[in-house]
């Protein structure tokens, strides 16, 4: 069959077996989910079929936090853009086995190195690395990837995409809910009860785990802060609390639409304000009550006031038993819960930002990316 019959046939599909994988600002590894999907818009139905998390090799992982910082040479950050895509491609494959199924689709997000969505002296843009054409190469499957682009491209921050998968799969006409996810950073979209897209609110709130992770890599050399462990040890520095939310307010004060990332909350950032010579375990418990407040410092000025029900944490900082019990302190008037599927969402959700390609609908919201037209999101690397 040549390839293009094969394209629009897997396009005619009623229903398809699509596999998304999803890369955070943590890059600590992807996760892959393999998803039965039928329908479009809000018509769409999502069946889990099976889910896998893979860990990056330490040198790998290494590699792409060095690609995030300023001093990154163009050169390393293009020649890690195949390392990865090639690893992605092979960790697909290997996962493709395992389902026993044809794949008619894989969703790849891709590894996010650099995300400057707002034009100052240089031009907006952002980067994904793991390219889709590797992908599809490795695999032999059709790979949709590099989502962010085209919002950007019609003056857009190409974030946050997950709100619109949000809206068509967890609208309700029962209460309003906040889906807030714990990743690097942390994203929260609010559907209030009964809406449409239009009501839709969604944006960074500023930091989840990132300044988390740095501080107990650089302290204790490990990748993050496991159950809590050594927030849980410490005590808040009042002092230390101050200087941070003096340092945010300027991010939380911009009204929504907005997207923030790692280019901020990174190890300057950390040198930046810790005093090094401060306990280890109250500067980290520390970060962890600044990370609460800047979702509580949002959400009171641009969520609550439109009446909110219910919060559902996803991401891995919803295993962070310091920073539940903290944002539950915050939210003492609002149900605060961790969904059962919190660690696979947003993999889900670029499988499903996928299909509308396929459906030929267009899936970023103007009003949560702030971009001025609605528009195709993802780009079709053929095998």
């Amino acid at each position: 069959m040549k390839i293009m019959d094969r394209f629009f046939e897997v396009v005619k599909k009623e229903s398809r077996v699509m596999i998304g994988m999803m890369s955070g600002t943590s890059a600590d590894g992807v996760d892959l989910v393999a998803v039965k999907i039928s329908g479009c818009g809000k018509q769409t139905k999502v069946e889990t079929l099976k889910t896998q998390e893979v860990g990056y090799p330490v040198s790998l992982r290494e590699k792409i936090l060095r690609s995030m910082k300023k001093d990154s040479k163009a050169r390393d950050v293009c020649a890690l853009d195949f390392e990865l895509g090639t690893f992605l491609g092979n960790r697909a494959k290997d996962f493709i086995k395992s389902i026993g199924l044809k794949v008619d689709v894989i969703a790849s997000h891709g590894q996010t190195v650099y995300h400057h969505p707002r034009p100052d002296d240089s031009p907006a843009c952002t980067l994904q690395i793991g390219d889709g054409d590797l992908i599809a190469a490795k695999t032999g499957v059709i790979t949709i990837s590099d989502f962010r682009v085209k919002d950007i491209a019609y003056g857009g921050e190409g974030a946050p995409l997950v709100p619109h998968v949000d809206y068509i799969l967890y609208s309700s006409g029962k209460e309003s809910v906040a889906f807030n996810n714990l990743g690097g950073i942390s994203n929260v979209t609010y559907i209030p009860k009964g809406a449409s897209e239009s009501d839709v609110i969604a944006f960074d709130t500023g930091p989840a785990n990132a300044l988390i992770d740095l501080s107990v890599s650089k302290f204790f050399d490990v990748p993050f802060d496991e159950n809590g462990e050594f927030s849980s040890k410490g005590q808040i520095d009042e002092e230390l609390l101050e200087r941070l939310k003096k340092r945010e307010m300027p991010y939380i004060s911009r009204t929504p639409p907005k997207s923030t990332g790692k280019e901020v909350y990174n190890a300057d950032y950390v040198d930046d304000v810790i005093d090094s010579n401060s306990n280890p375990y109250d500067i980290v418990r520390t970060l962890v009550e600044f990370t609460a407040w800047t979702i509580w410092e949002s959400y009171k000025r641009y969520i609550i006031p439109n009446g909110l029900d219910r919060i559902a944490l996803t991401g891995g900082g919803a295993m962070n038993k310091t920073m539940l019990e903290t944002l539950k302190r915050y939210f003492r008037e609002v149900q605060v819960e961790v969904v059962k599927d919190w660690k696979f969402r947003e993999a889900k959700a670029f499988a499903v930002l996928a299909n509308e390609l396929l459906c030929s609908n267009p899936a970023n919201n103007p009003k949560v990316t702030g971009a001025n037209s609605r528009a195709f999101l993802g780009k079709i690397s053929l095998p």
